[in-house]
């Protein structure tokens, strides 16, 4: 018994491992490193998969589409200054959205210079819920906002939860690795 736990272990450890990051412009302005396993999303996707009343300016999801990366800026005035109410807001809206939400990571920090609000939490949504696809729904979900140019930024990985050991550690070295000039 004990094998086969550290062998599925050992197999998920590999798994997670064997995915390489590779560098992107995302624009002019904004570069980060994603997944190998990552390739863009067609329009049609993005629409079908990407929950936004904006459309996103980079959608990335694997060949399932299990896992999806979008980059996106909303119109908001926000300042350093502003960061702690700003983080209150955020943090009120990611609880109104679902059903059960248990956080990973749920705070302010800095990444390569910049101050980013950053929310890591497995969530789940009823059946009746209007954001439910019609199933009860358990997600994995890193996402993190900074300003930038009176805009927000926004940087959402999301993945079933059944996939989250899979794709935390990648989704971590991905979202640490954003730069903005």
């Amino acid at each position: 018994m004990r094998i086969s736990i550290l062998l599925i272990l050992l197999l998920i450890g590999v798994s997670a491992s064997s995915q390489k990051l590779f560098p992107v412009d995302i624009n002019e302005e904004i570069s980060m490193k994603i997944s190998s396993e990552f390739v863009n999303m067609s329009n049609k996707d993005r629409m079908e998969k990407i929950a936004s009343s904006k459309i996103p300016f980079a959608t990335f999801s694997t060949e399932s589409q299990d896992a999806t990366l979008s980059i996106n800026d909303n119109p908001m005035q926000w300042t350093s200054q502003d960061t702690e109410v700003v983080y209150g807001f955020y943090k009120a809206s990611v609880n109104a959205l679902f059903d059960e939400i248990k956080f990973i990571q749920d705070g302010i920090k800095e990444i390569n210079g910049r101050e980013f609000i950053v929310f890591e939490f497995v969530s789940t949504v009823r059946d009746d819920n209007v954001f439910s696809s019609g199933r009860g729904e358990r997600n994995y979900t890193y996402i993190q906002y900074t300003s930038f140019n009176d805009q927000v930024l926004l940087f959402n990985f999301g993945c079933p939860a059944r996939l989250q050991f899979e794709w935390e550690d990648v989704a971590e070295e991905m979202m640490q690795s954003v730069k903005i000039k």
